[in-house]
């Protein structure tokens, strides 16, 4: 454990890095820790801390959090963004999220005027930016934050990245729809790599 302690250090800038580091690192994979290297829940935890070295001013909100404001819409004016690619979207999503990508995402100024629209001067207004694990909601959280400090013309919202995305909101059972807004309990891998994750039976890349 301290090496991989020392690695996490090392990729705080390479995140994604971080992962493949861990899943090949001998304490994980052999002895006593054999157990742990099956656990999706270890290398969670192991991935989300590294992403927030590499994103620490952006708030993060838990699933059990977000979950509570969802139960009590009207205590909270909720935007939810979702920032992964079509192919990630279609397998399943937070109800009620709004797709917006992120390689090629909607321009920051449609996003504003999207999310402002949806708040009608409701209170609280907030946004919860989630993508698979963290990595691209938090860059599209950040830079909502900074646009907003920037421009001075809208009243700046709450802002969080969803603590672990929808691979913990899908390890934790919580609900999604698919594309036809039926209830599913899968979620788009991302990658081999990636997938692991989450429980294997929760893996689907497509319908």
């Amino acid at each position: 454990m301290h090496r991989l302690s020392a690695q996490l250090l090392r990729f705080k800038t390479e995140p994604f890095k971080l992962l493949r580091v861990a899943m090949s690192s001998p304490s994980s994979s052999s002895g006593t820790n054999q157990n742990v290297s099956k656990d999706p829940g270890f290398f969670m935890k192991t991935t989300i801390k590294t992403i927030g070295l590499k994103f620490p001013s952006v708030q993060n909100i838990s699933t059990s959090e977000l979950s509570s404001w969802l139960a009590n819409p009207e205590e909270r004016a909720i935007v939810i963004l979702d920032c992964r690619e079509n192919e990630e979207y279609v397998i399943s999503h937070i109800d009620g999220s709004i797709h917006v990508g992120y390689d090629k995402h909607k321009a920051l100024e449609e996003l504003i005027e999207l999310c402002e629209t949806r708040f009608q001067e409701k209170q609280n207004p907030t946004i919860v930016c989630y993508c698979s694990v963290g990595y691209r909601s938090s860059d599209m959280a950040q830079k909502l934050t900074k646009f907003y400090e920037k421009s001075g013309q809208h009243t700046r919202p709450d802002i969080f990245n969803l603590h672990g995305s929808l691979f913990k909101w899908a390890q934790e059972r919580r609900p999604m729809v698919d594309q036809d807004n039926k209830p599913t309990p899968y979620v788009h891998p991302y990658s081999s790599t990636f997938g692991k994750l989450v429980d294997k039976e929760l893996r689907r890349e497509k319908l």
